[in-house]
């Protein structure tokens, strides 16, 4: 008698492990770093398709990096100001870790700002300027606050099981190109009219690029 409690017992833990083990997770939260740092929930729907929401940012700034244009040394400020929240749908064709990504992401900053200045005197005719007086030129490029957003990427948003891992490439899409704005003082002031001939230039860049690595916890 004590044999057969003791193995309905065993029996009974190991089913109920197994159920554990074998429990349907929908839910999952997850960390990403790439193109920025990320959170983001997602939802199982079924094995074919997920639902994310995702916030992400990126803010950087490099200073006095030494660069040369058309024979001058510059000094360059640079500063990267992103973040975005997005909505997305995840489709998974074969049911495995494979999917495409289609969304939109809603930037609440979008924009990188550059200060150029020179680092030497400057020589026009017989005339030399010092890098206090030949100026700065400054330059802002800023994206649409909505864009849609499109990837594929490889694990699955809510891990069968515990923790995953998930690897993203995509690409927000701006049909304008950024909105460019050309500012400058001292001598090279009037390079601010050249405002139009930037734009002009940076129009075709459409892509914000997005890589991201995941990790995720499902329950």
């Amino acid at each position: 008698m004590r044999k057969l409690l003791l193995t309905i017992c065993a029996l009974f833990t190991l089913g109920v492990a197994n159920a554990q083990e074998t429990k349907e997770r929908h839910h999952a939260i997850g960390l990403s770093a790439g193109t920025g740092f990320g959170v983001d929930y997602s939802y199982k729907l079924n094995d074919h398709f997920y639902a994310t929401a995702r916030y992400g940012v990126l803010k950087y700034k490099h200073e006095d990096y030494e660069y040369e244009i058309d024979g001058e040394n510059m000094s360059i400020d640079g500063e990267f100001d992103f973040g975005h929240v997005d909505a997305l749908v995840s489709i998974a064709p074969f049911g495995k870790g494979f999917r495409f990504v289609l969304g939109a992401g809603y930037f609440t900053s979008s924009q990188v700002d550059v200060d150029m200045t020179f680092t030497e005197e400057t020589k026009i005719g017989d005339v030399v300027f010092t890098p206090d007086e030949t100026g700065e030129i400054f330059i802002n490029a800023e994206w649409d606050n909505l864009l849609p957003y499109f990837g594929i990427a490889f694990g699955k948003p809510v891990p069968k099981t515990g923790f995953g891992f998930g690897l993203e490439l995509g690409t927000y899409y701006d049909a304008d190109g950024p909105k460019m704005s050309l500012d400058a003082t001292g001598i090279i002031e009037e390079t601010k009219n050249q405002e139009a001939l930037l734009q002009e230039s940076f129009k075709e860049n459409k892509f914000l690029p997005y890589v991201s690595l995941r990790l995720a916890f499902s329950f």
